[in-house]
């Protein structure tokens, strides 16, 4: 698979930022735990080099560009959006202001970089080896599809758990929060309850919420066998909590037509970094 052909030639001001930030990663991601219950995931505080993260945040595209992403499922009683995104397909890239253009297209180039997916899939490989039905040590050279999206959660916003479907494989999302007044706000962690307890309507147990802090992200390996059933979701937003900004990522085993489950949307793999 070759780089995209349709990126935007990047500002000399930008010039090596996404290799600084790879470099960056194979440190941080590299040395991160590796939790297996409920099922493999990591959790990296300075997942960004400090000054790339205060850009991160400085340098979101205005709210104007941003889209709801499902006016039926993430919809306030006044009908308007809980959920809204930003596609970072080169398409939509290409229509923000020159600056803009040029740092997200490095951003993007570093998150889609072959390097990153080896780093993340070698961190959930014993999970990835079973949702791939490969071998553990073939996981890190499996070839999968990588694309991402900026998300605005706002009052009224929830998802309730769920594993998301295949041929997603790994789910990756990267905490913009705009004060430590909002670490709440993190995506939870949760497992099925037993049958007894559906039956009273407790139909899962929240296990872990990984906190919402500045500079961090989180990834999981997807999966929908019973004893690794990869449901997450998102707890309520209070309308004094604030916006919830992220950039989600996910790889898939291949390209599909729809995502019913959340936001992000699918182009090319990078492989030159």
């Amino acid at each position: 698979m070759t780089t995209s052909e349709n990126y935007v030639e990047t500002n000399p001001s930008y010039e090596g930022l996404a290799a600084r930030i790879i470099e960056h990663w194979k440190s941080v991601i590299a040395d991160a735990t590796t939790f297996e219950e409920p099922y493999e995931h990591i959790y990296v505080e300075n997942i960004w080099p400090d000054d790339v993260y205060q850009m991160l945040r400085t340098k979101l595209p205005p709210v104007s560009l941003y889209a709801p992403i499902n006016l039926k499922k993430w919809v306030r009683a006044d009908g308007t959006s809980t959920r809204d995104r930003i596609d970072l397909t080169p398409e939509n890239i290409a229509k923000f202001d020159d600056d803009l253009r040029d740092f997200w297209t490095e951003i993007k180039r570093a998150i889609s970089s072959e390097t990153m997916k080896r780093l993340v899939f070698e961190k959930l490989k014993k999970d990835l080896s079973l949702r791939l039905n490969v071998p553990v040590d073939d996981v890190v050279g499996y070839d999968a599809f990588v694309g991402g999206t900026l998300t605005r959660d706002t009052a009224e916003y929830r998802i309730k758990p769920h594993p998301d479907g295949y041929p997603r494989i790994v789910t990756m999302q990267f905490y913009l929060p705009e004060s430590e007044d909002q670490e709440d706000l993190g995506t939870s962690l949760y497992v099925r309850e037993p049958l007894h307890r559906r039956l009273l309507g407790k139909g899962f147990r929240e296990v872990k919420r990984f906190p919402y802090r500045a500079n961090s992200g989180y990834a999981f390996a997807v999966n929908s066998l019973p004893e690794r059933t990869s449901y997450h979701g998102r707890e309520y937003i209070e309308a004094s909590a604030g916006v919830r900004n992220s950039l989600l990522f996910a790889w898939r085993a291949e390209i599909p037509t729809r995502d019913a489950t959340s936001a992000v949307t699918i182009t090319a793999t990078e492989k030159t970094l």
